[in-house]
Parts: structure tokens; C-alpha cells; sequence
């Protein structure tokens, strides 16, 4: 191993200087679609979130609620823009493809859509192909594929730019069909029939594998590498794949109890944050399992994974619902059924606690950084979304900033296939 000293599992506790830090992390505006009261002092109604998401622009946040609807935000207003209505059952996750132009959701229905940015409007639903839930998806990097996991324990990848391509062909064609006189009536009708093959075909998944023994909780990409893709186990495991072909990398073991979520460091595509339904939020280092390894090769053998060595972040007193990096990888947040949330520095020699707060009067069920990483949003059962002021000295810098807004164009992913 790279890291003797690891070889331990060091336990990094919450307690030490500056762990309190209410001054600083000031709670700032609230989003909610709870119902009040006649007086307005109290909700009659609640409707807890899901899961939140935000676009790389900080324009538009989406929530997903218990009324099975997702809604539509202006952060620059804090007013609600649109809900989103067509999914039967809950929704639980959303995600924003990395250029701001589509919203993609997840459900218990079976389904995953997606739906316009811009209006609203839905886009389209990709035929079932998990067997039951869809409980996790990601975008790749590039944006042009994104991957879902569900209670099937399969994940399948998708090519979202061809699917929506072609559809917009489809209607291209019929709309010239409709114009059309007579005599290029038949032609056009080929045409559309032709293109709605293709349509079709392009809505199936690329690839698709049996993936855990569980319901996969989390899915991530590492955000530079579009080939790399991680998820997480409710039987406890960390898997590593390559996306484009389904093979293993290597699969991790160490959290007691299923795995809720996983994130990538965006400064370090070999540091994998998790956090598990053990209370703790653990740091990996994938340069210890590097694929062509003894070390990978015995974790791709073992049903259960390898027991690698890595950092245990204790200090939450329930469930870790979800972690994340902000942009540019200096601090990692997480999330927890004991309502809090805190605020790590996620280097590989020593991580340390900066901060933790009450955020929630009930479980803290997702949260995001906002890319200038001056705000962060955290989303509860109490039904509340709550963005949190982030101290000065952790704001992306200019330059991290204009990285962070720019994003992939998709076109340009597009001519290099």
C-alpha cells in the first residue's frame, strides 16, 4: 500500500477546534411548497424533498416532493417558476445534465424522464427497462450519457444527446409531412416512419450489467473522467467500473451496513468520499487499487469486496444521506438523518472537521454547492430547503468560477465521437 500509516482505518471524531461555527454558516433564504396556516404560523401540510438539484448557471434549483411532483425554482427570485407533474411514485433523484439544457428524474414508477430546463416542457420518458425502481442516476461529464441504478441492482447507461436528437428529428419530419402536398406525402411518411426506428432504438440503454447484490443507492461520475463511474450498495459494497464497457475496476468494502451515497473529488479523481447507514463518511484513495493491481484483481474476485484501507469520518449520529464535494475539492459536505450537516477537509494525509450545523428539524435528505461555493442548499422531510452562506475564504476563485460555469458543450463532445 502507498499509505502504510492508513493501514488502521484511522477514526477522525468530530470534536476539536472549530468545530461549532453558527456565526459562520448563516442560514440565508428558505424555498418550501409546505402549506401554512390561516395566521401563517405553522404548515398544516408538509411535503417532504426527496432530493434537490441545481444548475451549473445557479439559475434554477428543481425538488422533488411526496405529491410525486417536482418543481422548478428561480433562485434569482426564490419563487417557484413551474411543478412538474407525470411521474406515478416517488421521485428520488434529480439531476441536471452538465449543460443546463435538460432535468433528469428518477422514480419508484419505474421510469426515468426527462424534461426542458428552459420551460418545463417534458422531453421525453425512456422506456422501462429496470425491473422495479429507479433509485440513482448521474450525467457523465461530457454530457451526453448518464447512468441509472435501481432496486434491481443493474445499472444501465444511457445515450441522452442521441435520444433527444432523434427525437427532434421525428418531429422535424412530421412537421414537414404536415406541409407537404400530395405527392410528397408518402415519401415524408417513410421518412418519419424511418426516423421514429431510429428514435426508438436510440432510447434503449447502451449497456446495462448486474452491478450489486442490492438496490444501488448512488451512482457518480468522476468529474473529469467520463469512463469512470462508482456506485454504491445496500449490501454494503463501493464498486469502480468503466462505464463505456461495464467491466469491473474494483469493487470496496468497509462501511458496516448498506452504503447511501459516493462522491468524486473534482481535484482528484482518485479520492471517492461515501457515506453509509453506519453514521460515518469515509475517504478512499482509488490509487491504492489502481486496476492493473494485485490489490484490484483480489477486489474484483471477492463477492464482498476489499477491506482497503481508508479514512472513518465519525460524528454523525444517524445515517449519512448524501456527500459532496464542492467545486473545486478543497471541502466536502455531508448529510444526515441526525439532522445535521458538516463541513470536512477531505485531504488524504489528515482530514479534519470545519464545521457542523443544525440545518433541519427533520432528516437531511440531499444537498448541493452552488459552483461560486458561496451557498449551499440542503433539502428535508420537514419539506424545507434551506441555502446556508458559505464563509468568504472557500469561494471559488475567479478562475475556478468561470471553469465551473462553462460546462461541456455538448457539440463539441459530440464531434469528437
Amino acid at each position: 500500500l502507498k499509505h502504510p500509516h492508513r493501514a488502521s482505518a484511522p477514526a477522525v471524531d468530530a470534536m476539536g477546534g472549530g468545530a461549532s461555527s453558527k456565526k459562520n454558516w448563516q442560514r440565508g433564504f428558505h424555498l418550501t411548497s409546505n402549506v401554512e396556516d390561516d395566521v401563517g404560523d405553522s404548515y398544516v401540510q408538509v411535503y417532504p424533498v426527496w432530493t434537490i438539484a441545481i444548475t451549473r448557471n445557479q439559475r434554477q434549483l428543481a425538488s422533488a416532493t411526496s405529491d410525486n411532483r417536482i418543481n422548478l425554482w428561480c433562485l434569482v427570485t426564490q419563487q417557484l417558476l413551474i411543478p412538474l407533474v407525470g411521474h406515478a411514485d416517488t421521485i428520488w433523484k434529480l439531476s441536471y445534465s452538465p449543460d443546463d439544457l435538460l432535468l433528469a428524474s428518477a422514480s419508484s414508477d419505474g421510469t426515468v424522464r426527462l424534461w426542458e430546463v428552459g420551460t418545463g416542457m417534458p422531453v421525453m420518458t425512456l422506456p422501462r427497462n429496470h425491473a422495479n425502481w429507479v433509485l440513482s442516476l448521474a450525467w457523465s461529464p461530457d454530457g451526453r450519457r448518464f447512468a441509472t441504478g435501481g432496486s434491481d441492482a443493474r445499472i444501465l447507461i444511457w445515450d441522452a444527446a442521441e435520444a433527444v436528437e432523434a427525437a427532434a428529428r421525428v418531429a422535424d419530419v412530421v412537421a414537414q409531412a404536415q406541409e407537404a402536398g400530395d405527392y410528397e406525402q408518402a415519401f415524408f411518411e417513410e421518412l418519419a416512419a424511418e426516423e421514429q426506428a431510429r428514435a426508438d432504438q436510440a432510447k434503449r440503454p447502451l449497456v446495462y450489467w448486474q452491478a450489486h447484490e442490492k438496490s444501488i443507492h448512488d451512482l457518480c461520475f468522476a468529474p473529469s473522467e467520463s469512463k469512470q463511474l462508482v456506485s454504491v450498495g445496500a449490501e454494503g459494497t463501493i464498486a469502480v467500473w468503466d462505464a463505456e464497457s461495464g467491466m469491473l475496476d474494483c469493487r470496496l468494502m468497509g462501511h458496516i451496513g448498506a452504503v447511501n451515497c459516493c462522491a468524486v473529488s473534482p481535484s482528484n479523481e482518485e479520492l471517492l468520499a461515501t457515506g453509509g447507514e453506519d453514521h460515518t463518511v469515509r475517504l478512499w484513495d482509488l490509487g491504492d487499487v489502481d486496476p492493473g493491481s494485485n490489490a484490484a484483481k483480489t477486489s474484483r474476485e471477492k463477492a464482498i469486496g476489499l477491506n482497503l484501507a481508508h479514512f472513518t469520518l465519525k460524528g454523525h449520529e444517524g445515517g449519512v444521506a448524501a456527500v459532496r464535494f464542492c467545486g473545486d475539492g478543497r471541502l466536502l459536505a455531508s448529510a444526515s438523518k441526525d439532522c445535521e450537516v458538516r463541513i470536512w477537509l477531505p485531504n488524504l494525509q489528515s482530514p479534519s472537521l470545519l464545521a457542523k450545523f443544525g440545518a433541519h428539524e427533520a432528516w437531511v435528505r440531499d444537498l448541493h454547492w452552488s459552483s461560486d461555493q458561496k451557498s449551499i442548499y440542503t433539502a428535508a422531510t420537514d419539506g424545507m430547503i434551506y441555502s446556508w452562506e458559505v464563509p468568504k475564504k472557500w469561494h471559488a476563485s475567479p478562475w475556478q468560477l468561470e471553469k465551473a460555469l462553462k460546462g461541456p458543450s455538448r457539440y463539441k463532445a459530440a464531434d469528437q465521437h
